[in-house]
C-alpha cells in the first residue's frame, strides 16, 4: 500500500510542479480549511514571512494538482506576533471562531508549547514548523513536529565546537524552552567530553540593553561561547559585545544560524561558526528553490524555515487525502503514513511515536562578509 501511495504522490508532485503557475483545478468545490500560525510581526518576522511563503507555495501546488479529494485547500494565516500571547490568540481564533481541525505552526518552542497543549486538549491537530524543545514530545497525540529537536542540535553544535581544541565553554541563550533546551544539551556534551563549562547565561526577550548579560558570559574568559538568539535580540547582543571589545578567544558557535544571519550588523558577527538545519542539495530541494524564486523573486535560502513550512503543508494535505475527511482522529493517524511516504524538501519526514522527527540534517557554516558560507 505504501509503495502505491509513493507512486501516486510522486505523480501528484510532478503534476503540481508543472502546473504551479496555473489556477487551481478545483475552484468549484467547497474548500477544505486549515490554519497556520506564523510570526509575521515582532522579533522573528523575517523567519515568519519565509514560513508563510513556503506554506503558500505548497498550497498553490496542492491546489494545482487537484487539492484535497477534489476540494481546494485553503489556509487561514494568523500572526503570533513572535510571542506566546499572540500565539494563543491566534489558535483560539482559528479553533473557536473558524472551527479548523488542523493548524500548521508555530515558530519557537515558547509559542508552540502553550498553543500545542491547548490545541491538543481540544483534539485539534497542530504541526509545528520550527520549534525544537524536547518538551514538545510530551504534549500529546494531536501534536506533531517537522523539525529536529534541541537534543540533536545541541549535541551536534557542541561536537563541532569541541573539534576546535578549546577547553573552556560558556553560553548565552534566550530564557525560554528553546534556549534552555540548547543550553542543556551543549553543556551535557561538553562536560561528557571532560571540558570546563564555566557559565550559562540566560537573557529575556525584548530588552533594550544586554550589556550585563554579555559581561557576565565573558567574565570567566571562556574560549568558546555558544550563542542562541532570535533576530532582534541577536543584532543587539552582538552589537554590544562588539562595542565592548568582547570576543571569545576561539570563537562564537551558534545554532540555527538563519535565525539571525539576515539581521545582524555584518562586522559584529564576522567569523561566527555554527549549524544550519536542512539539506543543501537534492532534486526536491532544487525544485523548491526554483519554484520559490519564480513565485516570490527571492532566494529560498534566506532562512531555513520556509522549506519546513512547505513540507508541513504537503504532509497535512497528504494526510487529509488519506483520511478522506477532516476528522482529527483519522487525520492524526494518517499523518504517520504521510510522513513515511512523503519525499521532503528538508529530507526524511518520518515521525516517531511522539509525533517528533526521527532524523534531521545539519550543515556546518561560518558567517563571513555578511553571509553564511560552508565551513571548511
Amino acid at each position: 500500500m505504501k509503495k502505491v501511495i509513493v507512486v501516486i504522490m510522486g505523480a501528484v508532485f510532478l503534476v503540481a510542479m508543472s502546473l504551479a503557475a496555473t489556477p487551481a483545478v478545483c475552484k468549484a468545490a467547497e474548500a477544505v480549511v486549515i490554519g497556520a500560525i506564523d510570526p509575521l510581526t515582532g522579533s522573528s518576522a523575517i523567519q515568519g514571512s519565509d514560513m508563510q511563503r513556503g506554506e503558500q507555495l505548497a498550497l498553490d501546488q496542492i491546489n494545482a494538482a487537484g487539492g484535497v479529494n477534489g476540494h481546494p485547500l485553503k489556509i487561514l494565516f494568523e500572526d503570533t506576533e513572535s510571542n506566546a500571547r499572540g500565539g494563543m490568540a491566534a489558535v483560539h481564533k482559528l479553533v473557536d471562531i473558524n472551527k479548523v481541525h488542523l493548524i500548521i505552526g508555530a515558530y519557537s518552542s515558547g509559542v508552540s508549547l502553550p498553543t500545542g497543549q491547548w490545541t491538543n486538549s481540544q483534539k485539534v491537530i497542530q504541526m509545528s514548523v520550527a520549534s525544537t524543545s524536547p518538551k514538545l514530545k510530551d504534549i500529546g497525540p494531536y501534536f506533531f513536529n517537522v523539525i529536529g529537536l534541541d537534543d540533536v542540535m545541541g549535541t551536534n553544535l557542541a561536537q563541532f565546537a569541541l573539534e576546535s581544541g578549546a577547553n573552556s565553554f560558556a553560553s548565552i541563550t534566550v530564557n525560554n524552552p528553546f534556549g534552555i533546551g540548547i543550553e542543556i544539551w551543549t553543556q551535557k556534551t561538553i562536560e561528557k567530553a571532560g571540558k570546563q563549562w564555566l557559565d550559562a547565561v540566560r537573557y529575556d526577550e525584548n530588552k533594550t540593553d544586554y550589556r550585563a548579560e554579555v559581561e557576565r558570559v565573558f567574565s570567566k574568559k571562556p574560549q568558546v561561547v555558544f550563542f542562541t538568539a532570535y533576530g532582534t535580540e541577536s543584532k543587539l547582543i552582538l552589537k554590544q559585545a562588539y562595542e565592548m571589545g568582547l570576543k571569545p578567544s576561539v570563537g562564537w558557535y551558534a545554532d540555527y544560524m538563519t535565525m539571525w544571519s539576515n539581521e545582524v550588523i555584518p562586522e559584529t558577527a564576522e567569523g561566527i561558526r555554527g549549524l544550519v538545519i536542512g539539506p543543501a542539495a537534492g532534486i526536491r530541494y532544487e525544485a523548491y528553490q526554483a519554484a520559490y524564486q519564480k513565485k516570490f523573486g527571492a532566494d529560498a535560502k534566506q532562512t531555513a524555515f520556509g522549506a519546513y513550512g512547505y513540507d508541513a503543508t504537503w504532509i497535512a494535505a497528504l494526510a487529509l487525502n488519506m483520511a478522506g475527511s477532516t476528522n482529527a482522529r483519522k487525520v492524526m493517524k494518517a499523518i504517520y503514513t504521510a510522513g513515511e511516504v512523503y519525499n521532503g524538501v528538508t529530507g526524511d519526514k518520518s515521525f516517531d511515536k511522539d509525533g517528533m522527527q526521527v532524523t534531521d540534517y545539519y550543515r556546518r557554516m561560518v558567517y563571513e562578509k555578511g553571509k553564511l558560507v560552508p565551513y571548511k
